[in-house]
């Protein structure tokens, strides 16, 4: 580079690292769009926005140097990433047209800074950009298409790719002989099942967490009225699918499920599907755990450890759009949409309320505080909100807005100004 050219590249990337952060989110939500395939899955969302940041540190660094091509190696972060989908099924071409979208949207704004910084000698700064992102790509693309088709051999190769494989036909419907389906998979497609989602806390290294998924499967048994067959499907190394073969008329106890796995402190979240029969039973049972495991997600921390669908079939249902379902409880709760300490219990105690028939008393005794204190928060709360229980249709929405804020919290509340 000429003195020229190195001052406009280097202005060009002091002023990229300043904005780094908004940058990232929106080539972030630019790939996304673009490649369905990837946001399917909200889990992994803070593994590809860790790629994301890490390949784009690092072509700043080789736009700016001279290092040769041979020493532009992948990000540790984005070869996890592309393992990961290897296991889950993503195709290989739609990271690497992700990588090509990141690609143009980082060249956009890349030439934008290079012409308002560069003057007379912008062309030329362009030209090395282009020329050096393009290099980088190639490489990077050449080495996550290698990690990934080693770990798509491994894991296909693995007993758990095998079931993998045969669940997801079975899933798709494109298993013809659901009785070979069920010798391959030792487990009963015909009789009535229960799916369940578990996964662990990302840090648990590969090894720790199929130990703490396997102790959760142990759990769930004699919860689940022992049944005789249990089938687990990785997902990938930290989470797992298990449908179990269960009695027609069992009754899952959601609160035993928590209380097991709080006593065995196990860093693990599930997500009950309920029961199904026959094949289609196997299919919605998993549906529905999925759904729960998406609200569980967009919950945070804050939600329990197991979740099952009984508990949050609604809101499950209403969470495929989370931005109208912000507006939502926005319309209904008024003031009481804010997210902060006063509120949520104002929140708890006119949702108790009403799921006791507006009985003053039976609130009371279920959060356990005095009659007073319940008449005292339900007017505070209608007070915010602007209601009165006169209307029928008016109520069961903010029914269901109350619940959608128990159970997604933040992800639909408004935040707190005064923070």
């Amino acid at each position: 580079m000429t003195d020229g050219d190195d001052d406009v590249v280097r202005s060009v990337v002091s002023t990229i690292l300043r904005d780094r952060d908004r940058l990232i989110a929106e080539l972030s939500a630019s790939m996304r769009a673009q490649v369905a395939a990837l946001d399917s899955d909200t889990r992994l969302r803070g593994l590809f926005e860790a790629g994301t940041t890490d390949n784009l540190m690092s072509v700043l660094d080789f736009v700016q140097n001279d290092a040769a091509e041979h020493e532009v190696h992948a990000p540790a972060r984005a070869l996890v990433y592309a393992r990961t989908l290897a296991q889950r099924d993503v195709p290989l071409s739609a990271l690497i047209r992700a990588y090509r979208v990141g690609h143009a949207g980082f060249l956009d704004v890349a030439m934008r800074y290079a012409v308002e910084l560069g003057g007379p000698d912008s062309a030329a700064a362009i030209i090395r950009i282009v020329n050096r992102t393009a290099v980088y790509i190639d490489r990077v693309c050449e080495h996550v298409g290698v990690a990934y088709e080693q770990e798509r051999d491994r894991w296909v190769g693995s007993r758990g790719g095998l079931r993998q494989e045969w669940v997801a036909r079975v899933l798709d419907g494109s298993a013809d002989d659901i009785g070979r389906a069920e010798q391959v998979l030792r487990y009963p497609l015909t009789g009535h099942h229960v799916a369940v989602n578990a996964w662990t806390e990302p840090q648990l290294s590969a090894r720790a967490a199929m130990d703490v998924l396997d102790a959760v499967r142990a759990a769930l048994v004699p919860l689940l009225g022992n049944p005789r067959r249990a089938l687990l499907v990785p997902t990938d190394e930290r989470e797992v699918r298990m449908w179990f073969s269960v009695s027609r008329d069992l009754t899952i106890d959601i609160d035993a499920i928590q209380r097991a796995l709080s006593g065995l402190s196990l860093p693990a979240r599930v997500a009950i599907g309920g029961c199904g029969g026959g094949v289609e039973g196997f299919r919605r049972s998993l549906r529905r755990a999925d759904r729960v495991r998406e609200l569980v997600l967009l919950a945070g921390d804050g939600a329990p450890r197991a979740v099952s669908h009984e508990q949050v079939a609604a809101i499950a249902l209403l969470s495929g759009d989370i931005e109208e379902l912000r507006r939502y409880v926005a319309d209904c709760l008024g003031e009481l949409a804010t997210d902060n300490q006063r509120n949520l219990w104002l929140r708890e105690t006119l949702r108790v309320f009403l799921a006791n028939n507006r009985s003053y008393a039976a609130a009371a005794q279920e959060l356990a505080v005095h009659r007073n204190t319940i008449q005292y928060r339900v007017g505070q709360a209608v007070e915010l909100i602007g209601h009165v229980f006169d209307d029928h249709d008016r109520t069961l929405h903010l029914h269901v807005a109350l619940q959608a804020a128990r159970w997604l919290g933040p992800a639909v509340l408004r935040s707190n100004p005064a923070l």
